[in-house]
């Protein structure tokens, strides 16, 4: 029996194979397709997924609230046309090894002095910025222009102003962002340093579709307009005359004094002195929200490292003065009362009428749109960069965020070599690492870090600046998170400022949330399978929509008092050493002018090593005090 039972399921599982292949090479008909029931249940019809959303695969499973609180994803490259023009046009007439060594001079100085940008001085130094330092502020901008375009669904400015020491790297990065069939109706960009960075970013320019004049009464204003610096004499890169380029953006030297702008973006521009931080900061600032008009944006990008982010904290505070609402919750508008002059009577700023005085103060309001879901104070933000160079001060944290860019052609060919693809702290002669990302099987992108900041300035229609009003009030009587939205609920939802930790069955998020605090957020796979699927898929830089198992406070507010003791101590040990340098050098003058006169001094030869030496202790006597004049 057993038997008989075994031979019946050979001949089943034969019965079964036979019936598959004969579905495999059977024709199926139109009336069998029709009536095939293709909207037959799924397995996992209970996760809820909406399949319309989304551009790829991975996109598609996730819920529509976490694609729209992602940020952009895809690795930026650069405009094809523009990368090619700067390998054939820009660098190709130079000796390469001449563009790295001043590059890597450039680097060396930002990580040894002051970490802080600086204009181009020379034609050498311009070529230089372009090969290495352009592509990473065009990725810092393109990504922020991105998470605009994606909070801000009608963005269309129609009057942009790029404020920067590159090649008009921001209006680059504009063009390519709103692609090449959008056209503006005034661009501007201020290029500070040499003439020669005009004359580059003309020839960027006209390589982007948006530059092009649509016709021939476009050409003739473009040259009857003074729209650049460039002297007719001497406007030539290479065998390209630059005078003669036209496109739609003007370029300048200096900041326009009657115009308003409806996007605004500064690159490296807030502070230029590390020892004028509080000073700097606001003036540069002021002069720039003056351009600012109704419904505008302001952009303003950074450095990623502590002095970038405390320059982004102390603008930030600047500009929506979170000490001045300390029990405010959510994000309403802050007034800002050093533009409403000019802003509100522009005819007529002499004689302003004293019973508008008071109103004209109401009519200036900043909204923070990215990167923080709340108008309250920064925690991590310490208010002075030179904390982060003490001792003490090693471990403070900041916040920062990363973008790949794919590297083209000039750039990996830059890098190679020893000069750019190894550290710049040496031991002694030897570099302690030669595996540099320009030499063989190196990565073919680099990684960009940067912070920034997306402001706007609010309309002055009456309904506007009631609305504003009724959310304060209803913040302070109810003590309720009133928000005021300008267009999309996502700016105030909590943003990634780390990368996601993932652990098997569980993900840990460290998120700035609405009310000011970082916390760390737990959420496990028992708490929602579908959001603990997109959790493991976030990335830094993301908003998250969702609530999380577990809440626990984070990273908590700095405790500043070691630092401030720190700082004294250090106050007094550099004036300690000044006073020793001084003393050094008089004595030294001293015993110099004591054995010698000007005239033997004049008669000292190279075979007279002790007269040679004196004058190198004067010349470094006189050096000294030179420098000390300067600062």
């Amino acid at each position: 029996m057993s038997l008989r039972l075994f031979n019946l399921k050979i001949c089943t599982s034969n019965l079964q194979t036979l019936h598959k292949q004969w579905r495999r090479y059977s024709v199926i008909s139109k009336e069998t397709i029709k009536n095939f029931d293709i909207d037959r249940p799924r397995s996992d019809d209970h996760l809820n997924y909406n399949i319309n959303i989304g551009s790829n695969a991975q996109e598609k499973r996730l819920l529509p609230e976490t694609l729209e609180g992602r940020s952009h994803r895809n690795i930026i490259e650069l405009n094809s046309e523009v990368a090619k023009c700067i390998n054939n046009n820009i660098l190709s007439l130079h000796i390469p090894n001449n563009i790295r060594r001043v590059a890597k001079n450039y680097f060396e100085e930002l990580q040894t002095k002051n970490s802080i940008h600086r204009s181009t001085k020379s034609p050498m130094e311009v070529d230089a910025h372009i090969a290495s330092i352009f592509l990473q502020n065009y990725t810092a901008i393109f990504q922020t222009l991105m998470e605009l375009k994606k909070r801000k669904k009608s963005f269309r400015p129609k009057r942009v102003l790029d404020i920067g020491f590159g090649p008009a790297t921001g209006i680059l990065a504009f063009n390519d962002v709103m692609g090449p069939d959008y056209k503006c109706e005034t661009k501007d960009s201020v290029i500070y340093g040499h003439i020669e960075m005009q004359k580059r970013a003309k020839l960027l320019l006209s390589r982007q579709y948006n530059e092009i004049p649509d016709n021939d009464e476009a050409v003739s204003e473009c040259r009857e307009q003074n729209v650049d610096d460039i002297p007719e004499e001497d406007s030539l890169v290479g065998a390209v005359m630059t005078k003669k380029i036209n496109i739609n953006t003007n370029l300048r030297t200096n900041l326009p004094t009657a115009s308003e702008y409806d996007l605004i973006i500064m690159t490296h521009q807030l502070l230029k002195t590390k020892e004028k931080f509080n000073t700097e900061v606001e003036e540069n600032l002021s002069n720039v929200l003056n351009l600012l008009a109704p419904n505008g944006q302001l952009i303003i990008i950074e450095r990623g490292n502590p002095i970038g982010y405390e320059t982004i904290a102390r603008a930030r505070q600047i500009m929506l003065r979170p000490e001045n609402y300390p029990d405010e919750k959510g994000k309403i508008p802050r007034p800002w009362e050093k533009g409403y002059i000019r802003n509100r009577f522009r005819e007529n700023s002499n004689s302003i009428p004293h019973e508008d005085y008071a109103s004209a103060k109401t009519d200036y309001y900043l909204y923070e749109i990215a990167p923080y879901p709340h108008h309250g104070k920064d925690i991590l933000q310490t208010g002075k960069p030179i904390y982060y160079e003490l001792k003490e001060g090693k471990n403070l944290k900041f916040i920062n965020f990363q973008k790949t860019v794919r590297r083209p052609k000039f750039s990996i060919e830059h890098k190679r070599g020893q000069l750019l693809s190894a550290p710049w702290d040496r031991k002694g002669d030897r570099f302690v690492d030669l595996s540099g990302s320009g030499r063989r099987n190196g990565n073919d992108y680099e990684i960009v870090n940067f912070c920034y900041i997306i402001m706007e300035r609010t309309s002055t229609d009456k309904s506007t600046l009631e609305k504003i009003k009724r959310a304060r009030e209803n913040s302070k009587n109810n003590h309720t998170a009133a928000d005021f939205n300008l267009e999309c609920s996502s700016v105030t939802w909590p943003r990634i400022i780390t990368e996601p930790v993932k652990r098997k069955g569980h993900v840990t998020l460290d998120v700035v949330t609405a009310t000011g605090l970082i916390e760390k957020w737990t959420i496990p796979k028992s708490f929602s399978k579908e959001i603990y699927h997109d959790a493991r898929k976030a990335i830094k830089g993301d908003l998250w929509p969702h609530s999380a198992k577990t809440k626990i406070l984070g990273m908590a507010p700095m405790k500043l008092n070691k630092l401030k003791e720190a700082e004294k101590r250090a106050i007094l040990e550099s004036r300690k050493e000044f006073k020793r340098k001084e003393r050094e050098v008089a004595l030294s003058l001293n015993e110099i002018n004591n054995a010698t006169n000007e005239d033997h001094l004049s008669k000292i030869n190279d075979s007279d090593l002790e007269g040679v030496d004196r004058m190198r202790e004067l010349a470094n006597a006189y050096g000294y005090y030179f420098d000390r004049r300067k600062m």
